[in-house]
């Protein structure tokens, strides 16, 4: 009876581990801060903060087209703050789906070559991709990896450990969202960071607005502030996705 408890004990400790530890290969462990959709005003107002804070990030922008002139001139202030502008398709439509009533050829014209033009005409050349809803599968990825350095989904399982990318020169990231309706204890934001230490990992994380607004897909500015400075408590680099993406 002792010895059943015992390997029982083991079983639920090895799995506990699982879901923050995976053996990494990173030449410098760190942590990827991305934000997702077109909320350039937002994302400019708080970018003092992560200026003052010697933070870099990365935006997956959608809706490209729709954005004023006034917002574009903010996107290039931001990207010459060392972020990087990665690109998150025309209309944020649900990739697997929208190829399912259209093809893939409607979709790589009309919601990635156009807007990947419109975005180069004004300065712009994103390297990276982030699905809409994280809706993907592996054809979805072989067929973008064509046109991207790397394609990001999204984390909603309790592998947590998913979302910790084991190489400096990845394809496919799984980020774990910040934002308040991820309903994440601060606990498993701490247990990934020290992860990505120990293991020689890069964590990967996923946020929408920050702090302002009515709305739940929106990271409040305390908790990004945390995970920020638990980051540097642990001397974790700070990547775009470009720097750990294939080279």
């Amino acid at each position: 009876m002792k010895n059943t408890i015992f390997l029982l004990a083991v079983i639920l400790l090895t799995l506990s581990c699982r879901k923050f530890d995976k053996p990494g290969k990173m030449s410098e462990a760190g942590i990827v801060l991305t934000f997702d959709d077109d909320y350039v005003d937002n994302w400019y107002k708080y970018l003092p903060v992560l200026d003052s804070m010697n933070v870099k990030a990365t935006f997956y922008v959608c809706r490209y087209y729709k954005l004023t002139p006034a917002e574009i001139h903010k996107l290039k202030i931001i990207e010459a703050h060392g972020n990087e502008i990665a690109f998150h398709t025309a209309n944020h439509l649900n990739t697997l789906q929208y190829m399912k009533e259209h093809g893939y050829d409607q979709f790589l014209n009309l919601e990635i070559n156009n807007e990947l033009t419109k975005m180069r005409q004004d300065g712009f050349n994103p390297v990276s991709f982030a699905y809409p809803f994280g809706a993907h599968t592996s054809g979805t990825d072989n067929l973008l990896l064509h046109y991207f350095k790397s394609v990001r989904a999204l984390n909603g399982t309790e592998n947590y450990a998913k979302s910790l990318t084991k190489y400096d020169d990845g394809e496919v990231f799984y980020a774990m969202e910040m934002d308040i309706n991820s309903k994440r204890k601060e606990s498993v934001y701490d247990e990934l960071l020290n992860s990505a230490k120990v293991h020689s990992n890069c964590l990967v994380l996923v946020g929408h607005k920050i702090e302002d607004g009515d709305t739940k897909m929106k990271v409040s500015l305390k908790r990004l502030k945390r995970i920020i400075n638990k980051a540097k408590e642990l001397n974790l680099r700070f990547y775009t996705v470009s720097e750990i993406s294939r080279k």
